[in-house]
């Protein structure tokens, strides 16, 4: 091979790589101006400032209703008793004075009765706050209500927790002037005599 020959294949290699050189950077220079400058793009971009803040996972247990003497006591207004005196009550009440006066005409219907309520099925908190309510919408129309309590015979032990509880309450109230089995034999019911209301026409 002349020398002449191997000095033209030197010369063609030596070309043929400046090509690719060439061909390559200006493959870069294209895919340079094809895609765009992140950083120029977001030049005008305020970033968020981040919150720190604590978020709590969200609590997706059930909501459990207050218990019924909680709710009663938050009232504010509502009379109550302990349920701590366990001698039972007497069958009949008095203290204005009037003593047997105010028995004898209660059992004899002397006043009539503007309402009545039945305790069965009532807790003792739920009866506290039943005889409030019903106290108040008993003296709006007049001076004598009938409570049915129940004879407790049912009672654990056989002792008239309700009963007992409903006589002890009616005892302590401000706004009860007496009670009375309304009829003999029956000690599962009261009729109750309470103080006149001043808009009420009822005389005592």
């Amino acid at each position: 091979m002349s020398d002449n020959f191997q000095n033209t294949l030197k010369a063609l290699g030596k070309q043929a790589k400046q090509e690719r050189l060439a061909a390559e950077e200006a493959a870069a220079r294209k895919k340079q101006t094809a895609e765009p400058d992140f950083a120029k793009e977001m030049a005008g971009v305020v970033p968020l400032k981040q919150d720190n803040r604590y978020i709590p996972p969200r609590d997706n247990t059930p909501l459990k209703p207050r218990r019924q003497q909680e709710e009663a006591l938050g009232e504010g207004n509502y009379f109550y008793v302990g349920d701590s005196i366990l001698d039972e009550p007497p069958s009949s009440f008095s203290k204005n004075g009037q003593g047997k006066n105010d028995i004898r005409r209660l059992q004899s219907g002397h006043w009539p009765v503007v309402a009545d309520v039945d305790l069965h099925g009532y807790t003792q908190e739920q009866a506290q706050q039943v005889l409030n309510e019903f106290i108040v919408f008993t003296r709006k129309r007049g001076v004598c209500g009938e409570i049915i309590h129940g004879s407790g015979l049912g009672s654990s032990g056989y002792k008239p927790v309700l009963k007992t509880l409903v006589r002890r309450w009616l005892m302590e109230h401000p706004d009860v002037l007496a009670y009375a089995e309304p009829r003999a034999g029956n000690d599962g019911a009261v009729r109750i005599l309470l103080k006149r209301n001043k808009y009420s026409g009822e005389d005592e």
